[in-house]
């Protein structure tokens, strides 16, 4: 095997900076591994934004892992690793990410990036590491195996090989955004009949309001666990204000628009749900759908339509260059697939969920 150096790349304070060479190299190598796997620019970060989201944060340590084919500092970076630290919550996990150029692959240096990651981790007394795979494809029809939806491909392999196992499968939807709108709205007065005069929406674009974060950071944090986890060991993650300030703060830093919806219960005067939407302005073109929450106590009101068809409709009139948007469900999660399969969602790939422990080996 060549010699393969790991180096921690530090995240410069300005990309114009001396010490910004090796996060510009990260960023690039990152965005070619996007633009391999999809066919498309779909998923593709600047620099800058990639800048504003790999700095660690009061509720997470973020850590970059650079391979070099050689000893000396001045080698071409053919690996990267990144590895995240929850700091509020959940002190036992880390997620980390591997990526390898082309040329350098089936070479140990994807081994060498993790074993790196995964000293750090222990280090930092993780007992459990996350991981994702991504998979293009409609899967298998009909199997109700969610496992069998993940392809034992090279990426999947090279997780088993370093002792993960598969706990979850997301499925990947796209919902075409150029088409016409009738279903959209027809699914959202639908909704909006159904659900009754007890709930009322509550739309905003950035931060959330002074009055209402208190109660929208229980619902990030109710969100933590609410969706399937598999067999994920994941605890519900610790939601206040300043943490809900941080994620925003990162998102502007980034330069995404945020369109949230919620809906407050009007006898209570509670937030009982919310759907979120992130569109880049580098490529408004695209939009992530981000979490979409309803409690238990007011599910069957039809609620999850109702956030989900309101929030497109916002998009649709906020930001008129949206094309299609992106969600990732659990393939176990029957009602959300339901609502974004009414609205239009088509699956495109999936994700596996891996968890390895590492008092093990």
């Amino acid at each position: 095997m060549t010699h393969v150096s790991i180096t921690p790349v530090r995240v410069p304070a300005a990309l114009a900076g001396p010490d910004a060479a090796d996060f510009l190299a990260v960023a690039e190598l990152l965005n070619a591994q996007q633009q391999e796997f999809w066919g498309n620019d779909d998923f593709h970060a600047p620099a800058q934004a990639q800048l504003a989201g790999r700095g660690s944060t009061a509720t997470r340590r973020r850590e970059l892992l650079a391979a070099r084919m050689g000893a000396g500092p001045d080698a071409a970076i053919v690996g990267v690793a990144q590895l995240n630290l929850p700091l509020t919550d959940n002190l036992h996990t880390g997620t980390v990410n591997v990526v390898v150029a082309p040329g350098a692959r089936r070479q140990g240096v994807g081994t060498e990036l993790f074993r790196a990651a995964a000293n750090l981790a222990a280090d930092a007394g993780r007992s459990k590491l996350m991981a994702e795979t991504d998979h293009l494809g409609s899967g298998p029809a009909g199997s109700e195996n969610t496992a069998s939806f993940i392809p034992h491909d090279a990426a999947a392999a090279f997780a088993e090989g370093l002792g993960f196992r598969l706990e979850l499968v997301d499925r990947v939807s796209v919902l075409d955004l150029t088409g016409n709108d009738d279903g959209g709205t027809a699914l959202l007065e639908e909704a909006a009949a159904a659900s009754g005069p007890g709930y009322e929406l509550v739309f905003w674009r950035g931060a959330c309001p002074d009055d209402l974060v208190d109660a929208y950071a229980l619902l990030r944090q109710k969100m933590s666990t609410d969706a399937p986890l598999g067999g994920l060991e994941l605890a519900e993650e610790a939601w206040d204000a300043a943490r809900v300030r941080e994620a925003e703060g990162k998102a502007r830093g980034m330069d995404a628009e945020v369109l949230v919806t919620a809906v407050r219960h009007e006898a209570t005067g509670e937030l009982v749900g919310h759907t979120v939407l992130e569109v880049f302005r580098n490529n408004p073109a695209v939009v992530f759908q981000d979490d979409t929450l309803v409690l238990d106590a007011h599910r069957g009101n039809r609620l999850g339509m109702l956030l989900k068809a309101a929030n497109l409709a916002k998009l649709r009139s906020i930001i008129p260059e949206a094309r299609r948007v992106y969600t990732w469900n659990a393939e176990e999660n029957r009602y959300m697939l339901a609502i974004n399969e009414q609205l239009g969602f088509a699956a495109v790939g999936y994700s596996g969920e891996w968890q390895a422990d590492l008092s093990v080996g």
